[in-house]
């Protein structure tokens, strides 16, 4: 595969992850082929993007970014990175454990419940604050501080949870939960375990702020203080043999970070900020394994068209979990493992997490493939598939299952509550809807004979998906589903029109080619003209960015005040230093500090405040 194909392959999994219930790849299958894309293009802009972007409605923009993990395989890869650390010596790290929830954070102001976020891609977040009055460990309000702070932690569902799983992983029941427009009643089952205390003059250890959090009231995170690399891989002994099973959360990991607080942004200066941050990395355990007797293989249907087989087997219980079906990926996996009914499978729960079948047995020494498991026929529709990729695709446009998960991909995206999945597929069924557009046509009348549909709900349901017709070009164009395009990556590619994104041919970056992809689809095309019609497009007054700023040292007012004015001037405000940065602040261009030369090294313009500001400055004084 070339880079462009492995990115395609990341995004589908990164979004399957992070916005669905049914991740399409393990996490060791996830590593390997970042790992293949960094040694064939290790400046491909997918290293600098997070997580998955949050829908365009109701995002939430994180004061301070939400980064991803550096990763170790083993206590060896601990060792260079503390190496590369070069501290003093003395100093503690702080062990937790890496749950495999959802990350969020909850931001309070004088004391009370502001907001609730997913983490989203890192910068922006989707607002969940709904899920407050049922998670128990979320308090309405704290007592410690008045200070603008953020707790961070993750939503999670627990091993001895009673909420009625169905056999699939407890991350995947976790997000669909708080993914739910209604029924939230069992969101009660949700966990909110704390690790981070930001914002707050709260000590410069990490373990003192865990242990503040806990002791106001927080469910956190258990933890321990080491101080080299042996006691480091002693714990993470402990960790193998008893406490990933121990812990009442599941988990894929440790981390293991640097304790004081005042290293974190020395450390940070000395690398590139991107992805994630250099004084934590995450150490991951190797996968456990069962075999298994293979019983049969289900096609299932993506938005896109992919047809994903997923194998259902004996149940075996691996980490505590009744497993008794796994995805098998794509066709391309189907053939090479050269599956049939009654094989012997070794599954593989990836990181304690998220199962897949790692191994054929019975096909060691099997020479042919018959093929009868594989899918002749769509699923949905009966239509022929293709081969497209790795993948077995339908290319009906009419396809039922495609246009339902169209559907429910924009009703998520645009945020909109009251308006379930079951929802759907009823108006579906009845005819009353046959695509997005047709969301915005019902009427009262629409929901007659329907069971479950009162007056109220009818209402509420019409209300909802009406306020969503108002939208900028920016928001239109995000929600389409196109990799990576999000609103920022918009103003990269000089896209602020409805015109200026047909007129978009610009293939130079990864996101502009997908962009151009996308359009040489004429399903696509039509679905965009459908919405056109019924959509109100409103003018953003988006205007083109005259780069991103970062501040450092010490400024002439409160950061951000200062960050607000950066913005009000035309510029984007970056908390950190990044590749694409144009301008570092700071009190001093002379200065010797290694976030300075790292500056320098990466031709990134110097400015003082005072040269930055000018008399802005004195209208703060």
């Amino acid at each position: 595969m070339n880079s462009d194909e492995i990115v395609k392959l990341l995004i589908e999994a990164r979004e399957s992850y992070y916005n669905t219930d049914t991740p399409v790849m393990t996490d060791a299958e996830f590593d390997d082929l970042e790992e293949q894309l960094r040694a064939a293009d290790p400046e491909n802009e997918y290293f600098s993007s997070v997580g998955s972007g949050a829908s365009t409605s109701d995002k939430v923009k994180h004061q301070i970014p939400m980064l991803s993990m550096g990763k170790a395989k083993n206590i060896d890869d601990i060792n260079v990175w503390i190496k590369r650390l070069a501290l003093n010596g003395g100093e503690p790290f702080i062990i937790e454990p890496k749950i495999d929830g959802l990350s969020a954070t909850c931001r309070y102001k004088n004391g009370k419940l502001f907001y609730v976020a997913t983490r989203g891609d890192g910068e922006y977040g989707q607002d969940i604050t709904h899920i407050a009055e049922y998670v128990k460990d979320i308090p309405a309000s704290v007592k410690f501080t008045k200070d603008d702070i953020e707790v961070r932690g993750e939503l999670y569902l627990p091993r001895t949870t009673e909420f009625d799983t169905g056999g699939r992983p407890l991350r995947n029941n976790c997000v669909g939960l708080i993914n739910r427009k209604e029924n939230r009643g069992d969101l009660k089952y949700v966990r909110f375990a704390v690790y981070q205390l930001s914002g707050s003059e709260s000590g410069d250890s990490e373990a003192g702020r865990i242990d503040l959090l806990a002791e106001n009231g927080f469910n956190a995170v258990k933890y321990k203080l080491v101080y080299d690399a042996g006691e480091i891989d002693k714990f993470y002994n402990l960790y193998m043999e008893c406490l990933r099973s121990d812990w009442e959360y599941e988990t894929d990991g440790l981390i293991v970070s640097v304790d004081d607080r005042r290293l974190f942004e020395e450390i940070d200066s000395r690398w590139i900020l991107d992805h994630h941050h250099h004084y934590a990395i995450a150490l991951k355990p190797p996968a456990e394994f069962r075999e298994t007797i293979l019983n049969d293989v289900v096609w299932q249907v993506s938005r896109q068209g992919n047809l994903v087989p997923v194998a259902l087997f004996e149940p075996v219980v691996i980490g505590g979990a009744k497993l008794g079906r796994a995805t098998l990926n794509n066709f391309e996996n189907v053939k090479k493992l050269k599956i049939e009914k009654g094989d012997t499978l070794i599954v593989q729960r990836a990181n304690d997490v998220i199962p897949f079948v790692y191994g054929n047995k019975s096909s060691e020494n099997r020479e042919t493939f018959s093929g009868e498991i594989i899918a002749v026929q769509c699923p949905s529709c009966g239509s022929v598939p293709v081969q497209s990729g790795v993948h077995l695709k339908c290319i009906n446009p009419e396809c039922k299952e495609q246009i339902i998960q169209r559907i429910i991909y924009w009703v998520k995206n645009c945020n909109i509550e009251n308006v379930a999945e079951a929802s759907i597929r009823k108006l579906f069924d009845l005819g009353r809807i046959k695509g997005i557009k047709d969301l915005y046509e019902l009427t009262e009348k629409d929901f007659e004979g329907i069971d479950g549909f009162a007056e109220k709900k009818i209402l509420n349901f019409i209300t909802e998906v009406r306020s969503s017709k108002r939208i900028t070009p920016a928001e239109l164009i995000s929600r389409l589903g196109i990799p990576l395009v999000q609103k920022k990556s918009l103003v990269k590619m000089g896209i602020y029109t409805i015109q200026g994104f047909l007129d978009f041919n610009d293939d130079s970056y990864v996101i502009g080619k997908n962009i151009i992809e996308w359009k040489r689809d004429e399903s696509n095309l039509r679905l965009l003209s459908e919405l056109l019609e019924v959509l109100e497009i409103t003018d953003a007054g988006q205007k083109e960015s005259s780069g991103k700023v970062c501040m450092t040292g010490k400024g002439p007012g409160k950061r951000n005040d200062l960050a607000k004015m950066i913005e009000e001037m035309g510029y984007e405000f970056s908390p950190a230093v990044t590749k694409d940065l144009a301008i570092l602040i700071c009190d001093d261009v002379n200065g010797k500090s290694s976030k300075l030369d790292n500056a320098r090294k990466n031709g990134i313009k110097l400015m003082s405040y005072e040269e930055f500001f000018g008399d802005k400055i004195i209208d703060m004084k």
